[in-house]
């Protein structure tokens, strides 16, 4: 194998005139008395996970990333490939100087040699030519039996059985529409069928069974022994029902009475006493 020339120099002391010995020994006593010098310093490659405080020549950190010493700041620094390297996005809050490469991650921070992160992401962008636009990828769909086994927290997914887009939240698929207290009605006609296609929601009364068959109305005033102090003020004839009350055991409608003959009062019940009704599940986000 041919070897190559180097800067490194050979030093050796001198023997003493009084020497005496075999060719052995005086090999032995040159080579103890030899060392491997270098007029401008010698650099060799430095392995290992713990940033050393001097300049003992290249780095290699975690066995994939080269570090330089940087003698204005005293300490290591990444190597510069840019120009043997291929960008394919851009990284940083800053927006690019340039469209080329099209991609941008946008993130919290600029790295920097003092402040060597990111942050946190925040969203993707493209050039389009002109100006950069921000983009969303598209979410997993499937069938309920398809749904991302131990999903992450807010992780989305399109249920093409139900058509609904729901995320883990707090444990659980839950429908992305809906804020927790919020009551809706379905016309589904099996409560079965209505929790199934609205994942994350109870029957209204799920826990309180006198609100269950209720219709509903508007709170007026906070519950007695919430700490609140809110009460509406209302309409005369208007109840100022707090919130979550029950009301209507013994409440009775009246109808229209027409006086007939004047000795007595004839009930007589309007066209339309009150509003026909229909039923449907009213259900709570959770």
């Amino acid at each position: 194998m041919a070897m190559n020339r180097t800067n490194l120099l050979i030093q050796m002391a001198q023997l003493p005139a009084t020497f005496e010995g075999t060719p052995a020994q005086l090999g032995a006593e040159m080579v103890r008395r030899m060392q491997v010098v270098s007029p401008s310093g010698t650099n060799f490659i430095y392995v290992g996970d713990t940033e050393p405080t001097s300049n003992v020549g290249p780095w290699l950190k975690d066995g994939s990333k080269w570090y330089v010493w940087d003698d204005s700041l005293k300490r290591y620094v990444p190597q510069d490939i840019t120009d043997s390297a291929t960008t394919w996005y851009h990284i940083g809050y800053s927006t690019p100087a340039s469209g080329a490469p099209p991609v941008w991650l946008r993130t919290t921070a600029d790295y920097s040699i003092n402040n060597p992160t990111y942050g946190t992401p925040i969203a993707w962008y493209m050039f389009n030519g002109t100006a950069w636009v921000v983009f969303n990828d598209l979410v997993l769909s499937g069938p309920t039996a398809s749904r991302p086994p131990g999903p992450m927290p807010y992780q989305q997914f399109y249920d093409t059985d139900i058509a609904v887009l729901i995320w883990w939240e707090r444990g659980m698929w839950r429908t992305m529409a809906g804020c927790p207290g919020d009551i809706k009605q379905v016309v589904w006609q099996t409560l079965a069928e209505a929790l199934l296609r609205n994942p994350g929601w109870q029957v209204l009364g799920n826990n309180i069974q006198s609100w269950r068959g209720r219709t509903l109305s508007q709170a007026a005033k906070d519950t007695p022994g919430s700490g609140g102090t809110t009460t509406l003020v209302v309409d005369a004839g208007l109840g100022t029902w707090a919130a979550r009350a029950t009301w209507g055991e013994t409440d009775e409608v009246s109808f229209d009475t027409h006086v007939h003959p004047p000795s007595h009062d004839v009930a007589i019940a309007s066209a339309v006493p009150y509003p026909p009704t229909i039923a449907f599940w009213t259900l709570e986000k959770l």
